[in-house]
């Protein structure tokens, strides 16, 4: 494995799926398919490290899969946060389209 910096820290474009990374650690891939995986381990630290999570991994059972309930204070918190950013961002245009229709009665 060779080492890496804090930037270089992240899942590449040429880094295997999860999904792939997964069914290596089942070998349900063609020995082909492993030996690709097995090298880009070596030399990523990202995949490599993402490897041992997978590891923990079980596959939901028919019917299990529904997402989870949020608690109420976090839904609120989250609402407010979405609100204030789609608030600014309507002020931000209205600014935007004021300066334009100024600049155009200027003209």
């Amino acid at each position: 494995m060779k080492s890496s910096s804090v930037n270089s820290f992240t899942k590449k474009i040429a880094c295997p799926s999860s999904s792939l990374l997964l069914s290596s650690l089942f070998q349900a891939l063609s020995p082909e398919i492993m030996t690709l995986i097995r090298h880009h381990l070596a030399a990523c630290d990202f995949c490599c490290a993402e490897m041992p999570l997978l590891a923990h991994y079980e596959s939901p059972l028919r019917g299990e899969c529904k997402p989870p309930v949020i608690p109420i204070n976090l839904r609120i918190l989250a609402e407010s946060l979405l609100w204030k950013s789609s608030a600014v961002q309507r002020v931000s245009e209205r600014k935007k389209s004021l300066k334009v229709g100024l600049s155009i009665a200027g003209s």
